[in-house]
């Protein structure tokens, strides 16, 4: 069986392609679409006057270096959870061996 496909077109930087999607995920393709507009708009703003095959390599940078800040800063939040969790089960064993011990002298 195979999977339905849609076609999208979009514009990145004045120019027209055609992109297969699956079907049903068009809105999600029209969102990333629009985001990556929006860091081609940022770069272009920044950088000026590059060319197009420029633009849209320094977008891909730009755009890489958001996600993988974004991945370290899930893996630091990760770290911290589980420090947290590795905290309070150690602190419920403790509580444990204190309560087990009082209940062995009554």
């Amino acid at each position: 069986m195979t999977k339905q496909q849609s076609k999208l077109a979009i514009n990145l930087y004045n120019r027209e392609y055609i992109v297969n999607c699956d079907a049903g995920q068009e809105d999600r393709l029209r969102q990333l679409i629009a985001m990556v507009q929006a860091e081609t708009k940022k770069v272009d703003d920044k950088v000026g006057n590059a060319t197009e095959p420029r633009l849209l390599m320094l977008t891909c940078l730009s755009l890489a270096d958001k996600l993988l800040e974004a991945k370290n800063q899930t893996e630091g939040a990760l770290t911290k959870q589980e420090d947290l969790f590795v905290a309070a089960v150690s602190h419920l064993k403790d509580r444990v061996t204190m309560l087990a011990s009082q209940v062995g002298r009554a």
